[in-house]
């Protein structure tokens, strides 16, 4: 990936992008000319990312309707419409499919289906698979939107008769990382080999022999796209897999998503879904998973007082975020820990990679694929981003419309603005972008998009 001028000064001059510099920062003769007037565009809807889902449909989509912000369409703002945007939970893949991933299915790219939320972020081919469908093939069309930060839970569902408890997050089990990506790979099979942070089962009738059940998504997910990033960093050699023999890495991507180890005897929920992944745990014992901290949390089943947290047989665990004085230090997903109101994902001091190339990727036209985190961190490790995937010149793919181009331009300016949509999510279990280079990205991204 080559490191444009602009990325390597971005550092000096991030802090000082505003709003009103957007303009000056993308290209003359851009998308970001061709647009309407504020608000003055057709309703929508979109699809994708189940992660990207709670923030969508119970914070954004409502908020641009009622909100002061400046980019939103409260029917104050602008030419004082009020276009509204519905946001459908059909996961990662099924949204990229629906824009050309695979060449699957005709791809619609209009009002209807006007942009795609995405935590499997496309790498360049399917980029490009998308790109080959413009009408007239233009460099860099595609943009890659990152809209929030999230933290990946791991649940558990202890086996019947079990109680847990460590040294570390009493009435709960904590896993280092070596564990967490044994447990993945299938190396790791029982309940008594988790021994982290002095981790203990008990209780009458308890069994700690009791074989782990794996539960992964049963669709394309960014969730699990995120996962196995995260435990490709943990080993990045090559594991036996259906497929034949790849990385971690490798099997995070496109049509490897929903390919494991086979060493390890997955189940899989009947229907899509983070809420589907937490429903299958919660009623599995001697099961483990993973999902999206706020639809965990808002599945009832992990926290909530009476039915999950510490104490019980269903919780999130604290993942191993580095060492102290040579023992494992752990920190939970959650800012506010496994209570049953929201707080925010505990990402804020976290530091992202892109592997070998600089991070942030140079633009949002670039592939943000290889994104991941750090074994160690200050903050916990399991975080990612969430995308929208939109189109800097929508008139260059089939069925879109000028109206179109202009909701999702309001929308996504609305959602990337720190006083406005990054504001909002606070207290929902996410937690607003980075400020700097990613932030910034974010805003140019949305004001190039145009019609």
């Amino acid at each position: 990936m080559k490191v444009h001028l602009a990325h390597r000064l971005r550092p000096a001059f991030a802090g000082l992008v505003t709003a009103a510099a957007l303009t000056a920062l993308v290209a003359p003769g851009s998308a970001l000319a061709k647009t309407s007037s504020q608000c003055s565009g057709v309703n929508i809807t979109a699809q994708g990312a189940s992660v990207e889902s709670l923030a969508q449909k119970e914070v954004w989509d409502p908020q641009f309707n009622i909100s002061s912000d400046k980019y939103a369409c409260n029917g104050a703002q602008g030419t004082k419409g009020k276009p509204t945007v519905t946001y459908t939970n059909t996961g990662s893949g099924a949204g990229l499919e629906s824009w050309g991933e695979f060449g699957t299915v005709t791809p619609n790219y209009g009002p209807t289906n006007a942009f795609i939320g995405t935590a499997e972020t496309p790498d360049a081919t399917i980029l490009a698979e998308i790109a080959s469908h413009e009408t007239t093939p233009t460099p860099e069309e595609v943009e890659t939107i990152p809209v929030v930060q999230l933290a990946i839970a791991v649940i558990v569902n202890l086996p019947s008769g079990c109680t847990a408890t460590s040294t570390t997050a009493a009435g709960r089990l904590v896993l280092n990382n070596s564990t967490l990506e044994g447990i993945f790979k299938g190396s790791i099979t029982k309940w008594s080999q988790i021994k982290d942070g002095g981790d203990a089962l008990s209780g009458s009738g308890c069994n700690p022999e009791t074989a782990i059940v794996p539960v992964v998504r049963q669709d394309q997910a960014g969730t699990t796209h995120i996962l196995k990033r995260y435990l490709g960093l943990i080993d990045s050699s090559a594991l036996a897999t259906e497929k034949g023999s790849e990385t971690w890495d490798q099997l995070s991507e496109s049509s490897l998503n929903v390919t494991w180890p086979t060493a390890l005897p997955v189940v899989r929920p009947v229907k899509k879904g983070d809420a589907e992944e937490a429903a299958k745990v919660a009623s599995t014992p001697g099961s483990i998973g993973y999902g999206n901290l706020a639809e965990i949390r808002a599945s009832g089943k992990f926290s909530k007082t009476g039915e999950g947290g510490a104490g019980t047989a269903h919780f999130w665990t604290p993942i191993q975020n580095g060492e102290k004085k040579g023992k494992a230090s752990y920190q939970d997903p959650a800012t506010n820990g496994d209570v049953e109101s929201a707080g925010d994902a505990n990402c804020k001091k976290t530091t992202y990679t892109n592997g070998s190339s600089p991070f942030p990727p140079p633009a949002v036209t670039e592939p943000w694929n290889e994104v991941t985190t750090k074994t160690a961190e200050k903050t916990y490790t399991l975080c990612g981003f969430t995308y929208a995937l939109t189109i800097k010149s929508y008139s260059l793919f089939p069925g879109t419309t000028a109206g179109e181009a202009e909701t999702v331009k309001d929308l996504l300016e609305y959602v990337t603005d720190k006083k406005g949509g990054q504001t909002a999510i606070a207290g929902h279990d996410y937690l607003a972008l980075p400020s700097g280079a990613v932030s910034s990205d974010a805003k140019v991204g949305a004001a190039g998009i145009g019609f």
